[in-house]
């Protein structure tokens, strides 16, 4: 790929670029997969569920910092995405009313100002009545499959996407390929269970030391999936990580404005320090385990050119007044990156001058 000066997503009705609310509610999880990593990335039980007070206050947070963000858009890209994920969101015994919340909230004060969609990442082992009430109470859900859990759970994990289908909830199931051992096999199976019955599925390659596969595993899984869109992430899975990036969200990219060719993939290796980025006008993240928030989950860049949390819960009203100030005064000023390898956010436009990430901005925005 030739030397890139600007990157921003594809502009196409099935990849509007939204504004993504991550939400970390838990660390805790009633799994506890060998490939799971302990801390923020992936679970841990030995930490405490956050209480339910904390949860409903970062979440009003959340959208009080989206509603800010959101008066500046035009009109079409008045749309964001709530991401409500663990450890296992669901494992949370408050997560029925601390759902139920999130509705009223923004029924009560946002619905008629900007769409909202929230959606679950989630191993959907909770039991049938439970299931449904969560449901209720959110617009999509991705389910997680691991084939670790105990067969009495993937038996529940079955139904409750049975659920999702009849209710005809917006849904995606993610695989997580496990090469070892009988875990493999199971992998396998399942997948070929979701193409039987025509279920939205993709598989996943595991990252690091675990994730080592043989030939014969990479050419069983490339042979499920030879005549199915499934072999284009496939296909991006194998890709030379190392080298390259793509969206988390699987959203095309265009580069040095070329508007009309789209790629999956951008180079690592050229580098992203001291662009220009505007992730912060597309992604927040709120980890209710530690209080905090930041840009986004991976790359936590902060409009002082730094790293770390921009605000706390107990700090966040004032930073949301900040924001909202330098918006009305036209002065919100553009991230600058310190990172060599942009590790999330890639699908948010960025430049390396900041007069064309302007320009790029005025498609999103109104100032």
């Amino acid at each position: 790929m030739e030397q890139i000066h600007t990157v921003e997503s594809a502009y196409h009705p099935n990849h509007k670029l939204q504004f993504l609310i991550d939400w970390l509610l838990t660390l805790k999880c009633n799994y506890d997969c060998t490939y799971c990593v302990i801390g923020p990335k992936g679970h841990d039980n030995r930490t405490k569920h956050p209480a339910v007070q904390k949860c409903i206050t970062m979440l009003k947070q959340m959208y009080q910092y989206t509603d800010v963000m959101m008066q500046n858009k035009k009109a079409y890209y008045k749309e964001a995405i709530l991401n409500v994920y663990g450890g296992e969101a669901i494992y949370h015994p408050n997560i029925v009313p601390i759902l139920m919340q999130s509705t009223m909230e923004y029924e009560k004060k946002y619905s008629d100002r900007w769409s909202l969609k929230r959606r679950l990442t989630t191993n959907a082992t909770a039991q049938p009545a439970k299931w449904k009430q969560i449901c209720e109470h959110i617009e999509g859900v991705t389910f997680s499959y691991h084939t670790q859990g105990p067969d009495k759970l993937k038996t529940v994990f079955k139904k409750n996407i049975d659920h999702v289908v009849n209710i005809q909830k917006q849904y995606d199931i993610v695989i997580l390929m496990y090469p070892h051992g009988d875990y493999w096999q199971d992998c396998l199976d399942f997948l070929q269970y979701c193409q039987t019955n025509k279920l939205n599925a993709r598989p996943r390659l595991l990252d690091g030391g675990l994730g080592l596969y043989s030939q014969q595993q990479l050419a069983q899984l490339q042979e499920l999936t030879k005549e199915n869109p499934l072999m284009d992430s496939i296909k991006q899975d194998l890709a030379v990580e190392k080298q390259t990036r793509g969206c988390c969200g699987g959203r095309p990219l265009c580069v040095n404005r070329n508007l009309k060719q789209t790629n999956v993939m951008v180079p690592k290796t050229q580098g992203f320090e001291n662009w220009h980025c505007s992730a912060h006008q597309f992604f927040l993240h709120g980890n209710c385990v530690n209080g905090e928030y930041y840009t986004n989950k991976d790359c936590r860049m902060k409009l002082d050119q730094t790293r770390g949390a921009i605000a706390t819960v107990d700090t966040m009203p004032a930073y949301i007044n900040t924001i909202d100030q330098q918006i009305k005064n036209h002065s919100l000023p553009n991230l600058v990156c310190k990172q060599k390898v942009c590790l999330c956010g890639t699908c948010a436009p960025k430049s390396h001058e900041p007069e064309t990430l302007k320009k790029i901005l005025k498609i999103y925005n109104l100032n």
